[in-house]
């Protein structure tokens, strides 16, 4: 097992989170890096790590966490009429998300809701993600066309990391500062 450093490791994870099409084996060696990183980083470990993808056979996409994914139907930006739910830009962003994680792997990892609304009408369009056990996040303005990649990446961030806890930097741009909040996991753990 080859040992990198953590700034390798690091730039490894760049590289597969950069990658344009990831296939399931690329969305696992990201998660487990990802993870490595994370215990790394908690323990203040600065030796070598084994920091290796290891996109193998064998390697269950069981260990993979899962969630829920709320995206708000009814969310439109302020002065659009309401019109049929069709053309609002939140059902428009559930329809795309759910079409993209149809198609991917990751989809096998996350239970996507319509929510009726989730209260963020100044912050159109929001999103929820949550697991049991973890923290659960709350975002504002996506867009549908825009973001949905952004929002597949932060869900396999969330999903790498057990507790749900994301730092600022993990996430995608556009889901650093559309966050609208976080909940500590129902247990107490923080």
């Amino acid at each position: 097992m080859p040992r990198l450093s953590v700034a390798d490791c690091e730039t490894l994870l760049r590289v597969l989170e950069e990658e344009r099409t990831p296939n399931a084996d690329t969305l696992r060696a990201a998660v487990r890096l990802r993870q490595r990183l994370e215990q790394a980083k908690a323990s203040k470990a600065t030796s070598d790590l084994a920091c290796e993808p290891d996109p193998t056979p064998h390697t269950s996409s069981a260990s993979l966490g899962s969630c829920t994914l709320h995206v708000c139907t009814s969310c439109a930006p302020p002065g659009t009429p309401r019109g049929p739910k069709e053309h609002r830009p939140g059902f428009k962003l559930y329809q795309e998300l759910r079409a993209m994680l149809d198609e991917n792997p990751l989809g096998q990892h996350v239970d996507i809701q319509p929510a009726q609304c989730l209260s963020l009408c100044p912050r159109p369009c929001g999103i929820a993600l949550s697991s049991p056990g973890a923290w659960s996040y709350l975002f504002g303005d996506q867009q549908p066309g825009e973001t949905a990649k952004d929002v597949l990446e932060c869900i396999s961030t969330y999903i790498g990391t057990g507790d749900g806890h994301m730092q600022r930097d993990r996430r995608p741009q556009t889901l650093r500062a559309s966050v609208l909040g976080r909940v500590p996991p129902l247990d107490g753990d923080q």
